[in-house]
C-alpha cells in the first residue's frame, strides 16, 4: 500500500474516539485519556466522543455510534473491548473512515486462535474498504504539530525527530524522557501488532516527511524483511536513522513473540543490515535517546581529540578512562598549554593541569570560560567535554546553585563564542537539590543548543558513533 494514505493518521481533520465514558475515571488509559490528550494538545479539528449511552463530556456531544456522527471522520481511536471490534469496523466502512487505531488488545499478541482470527477479520474489512489500521495493542500516534497525542502531559512543541516504536510503554518513555533533554518530535508512532501499518510503511513515510529530519526506530521484529531492508536503506540515505533492535537473545525473542507476536531475527543479521545501510545501532533505550540528542545538538567534530574538563581528581581520572574506552583520544597537553592554563589560576594547589583537567576549588573563581577559550584555540583539540560531578561539592546546599549556575553560564557563553563543539555531562548527584538543579541546567543547555549526557561514557560513545556515521556516509558517497 502507498504511504500517502497515512496522512489521515498524522493529520486528521476529524477524530472519533470509541470507548469514552461519562462516569469512568480519567486517570486510566483508555477513551477518556485519549480525549483529554487531544484537547490538551490543541487538536484543531472535530472531536467526536462515542459511547452507546450517549450524553455529554468536556463540552462535547457523546454520540451513540459512529454512524450517528453528522460530519465526516478521518481517524478513529478504538478503546472498546476486542469483542466489539468487528461491529466498529463495519461502522467505519459505512462512514468512510480512512484510518483506525486500536488501543484495544486481545488480538494476535495473545497467541490464541480466537485472537488471531479476530485480527484477520478486522484486517479483511479494512482492506476491502481501504482503511489503514494502526495496531492493535498499541498507544497510537503523537503528532504535536497536528494536535494529536496519546497522553495529555506530552510537549505540544514539535521538532525534527520521528519515532517508530513497536512498544507502547517505550513510546511513552521516549516521548517524555527525550523531551526533558531537549528533543522535540514530528511524529511518534506506537504500532503494536503491526497487523496493517508496520515498521516498513512508517519508515517509508518518515523518509519522505519534510517535518522529520532524524528517525528513531524501536523494533522487536519485522513483518516483511525485504520491504524493510529497502525502506531503511532508502531512509538512511536521506536522514540519520537510529535503531534500537531488541529481542536478539532467546529470552528476548520469546518476550517479543508474547508482546506483539513478532519474529525477532538474529543479532548477527541485524548488525550486518544496519552497518550496510549506515543506520546507527544502539543497545539500550538510554543510548537510543542519547543519539537523538547527539544528532539534534552536536555539530560533527573535526576528529576524536577531546579535552576533558572536570571537578574532583578521582572523578576526572574516571572520566579519562571512560572516554578513552569509548574511542576518543585524550592527548596530554604540551608544556606551553599547561603554562597557559596555570596562568589563569590563583593557585595550582589540588588541581590537575593536564588532560583530563581538574581545576578543583579554583573553578569557582576562575570559571570555565577562559579555560574553554584556551581549549578552542589549541589546534590539537576537536571538542571539549565539561564534566560536572555535582555531588562532590563539600559546600552548603544554599551555595550550590550559585556555584554551578556560574559554571553552566560559562559553558553556554563558550558554546556561543567559540567554533569547536562543547558538550556537558552532569552526574554524581547525591541530594534532591542536585537533581532539581540538573533539570534546570539541562534545559538551559539545550535551549542554547548544547547536548547534555548523564555520563562520560554515554557522551563519548555517542560522539564516537556520530563520527563513525559521518565517516561511513562519506565512504558510501565516494
Amino acid at each position: 500500500m502507498s504511504t500517502s494514505n497515512l496522512d489521515a493518521i498524522f493529520n486528521p481533520r476529524a477524530i472519533a474516539i470509541a470507548g469514552v465514558s461519562t462516569t469512568a475515571d480519567h486517570t486510566q488509559l483508555g477513551g477518556n485519556s485519549y480525549l483529554d490528550a487531544m484537547i490538551r494538545c490543541g487538536f484543531k479539528g472535530q472531536l467526536y466522543p462515542v459511547n452507546p449511552k450517549g450524553g455529554e463530556m468536556r463540552g462535547l456531544t457523546v454520540y451513540r455510534s459512529l454512524r450517528d456522527i453528522p460530519g465526516p471522520v478521518d481517524y478513529v481511536i478504538s478503546a472498546i473491548p476486542a469483542a466489539s471490534a468487528l461491529q466498529l469496523m463495519t461502522d467505519c466502512a459505512e462512514k468512510g473512515v480512512k484510518a483506525i487505531h486500536f488501543f484495544t488488545s486481545g488480538f494476535s499478541e495473545l497467541g490464541q486462535d480466537a485472537g488471531i482470527q479476530l485480527e484477520k477479520e478486522v484486517l479483511a474489512i479494512a482492506r476491502t474498504h481501504g482503511i489503514r489500521v494502526v495496531g492493535p495493542n498499541c498507544m497510537g500516534v503523537y503528532a504535536p504539530a497536528a494536535g494529536v497525542s496519546f497522553l495529555s502531559d506530552l510537549c505540544d512543541e514539535s521538532g525534527p525527530v520521528g519515532v517508530i516504536c513497536q512498544s507502547g510503554g517505550n513510546a511513552i518513555y521516549v516521548a517524555r524522557e527525550a523531551a526533558r533533554r531537549g528533543v522535540r518530535f514530528s511524529k511518534v508512532v506506537s504500532y503494536g501488532n503491526a497487523s496493517d501499518v508496520n515498521e516498513s510503511d512508517l519508515m517509508d513515510y518518515m523518509a519522505d516527511d519534510p517535518d522529520t529530519g532524524i528517525i528513531m526506530a524501536y523494533i522487536e521484529g519485522v513483518k516483511e524483511g525485504s520491504h524493510f531492508k529497502k525502506a531503511i536503506e532508502r531512509a538512511a540515505r536521506r536522514k540519520p536513522v537510529i535503531v534500537l533492535k531488541v529481542g536478539v537473545t532467546e529470552s528476548g525473542a520469546r518476550a517479543a513473540a508474547s508482546h506483539t507476536g513478532s519474529l525477532a531475527g538474529t543479532d548477527r543479521v541485524w548488525d550486518g543490515l544496519l552497518q550496510q545501510v549506515n543506520a546507527v545501532r544502539t543497545h539500550t533505550i538510554e543510548e537510543w535517546i542519547d543519539m537523538a540528542v547527539t544528532f539534534m545538538f552536536l555539530p560533527k567534530p573535526a576528529g576524536r581529540r577531546v579535552a576533558l574538563l572536570g571537578l574532583g581528581g578521582g572523578a576526572t581520572v574516571l572520566a579519562g578512562d571512560e572516554a578513552a574506552k569509548e574511542g576518543l583520544e585524550i592527548l596530554g597537553f604540551p608544556e606551553e598549554m599547561r603554562r597557559q592554563t596555570a596562568a589563569l589560576l590563583g593557585s595550582e594547589a589540588g588541581t590537575i593541569i593536564n588532560n583530563p583537567m581538574d581545576l578543583s576549588a579554583e573553578a569557582w573563581t576562575v570559571g570555565y570560560y577562559p579555560v574553554l577559550k584556551a581549549f578552542s584555540e589549541y589546534e590539537h583539540i576537536d571538542l571539549s567535554i565539561v564534566h560536572l560531578s555535582v555531588g562532590l561539592i563539600a559546600r552548603p546546599p544554599e551555595l550550590h546553585r550559585e556555584i554551578w549556575d556560574k559554571l553552566i553560564d560559562d559553558v553556554v557563553l563558550a558554546h556561543k563564542d567559540f567554533h569547536k563543539p562543547v558538550v556537558v555531562v552532569i552526574q554524581m548527584m547525591t541530594l534532591k537539590e542536585h537533581y532539581e538543579w540538573m533539570a534546570q541546567a539541562r534545559e538551559k543547555c539545550y535551549l542554547s543548543g548544547i547536548s547534555v549526557y548523564n555520563s562520560i561514557r554515554h557522551a563519548a560513545r555517542s560522539t564516537n558513533r556520530l563520527l563513525r556515521y559521518h565517516e561511513r556516509k562519506r565512504m558510501m558517497n565516494d
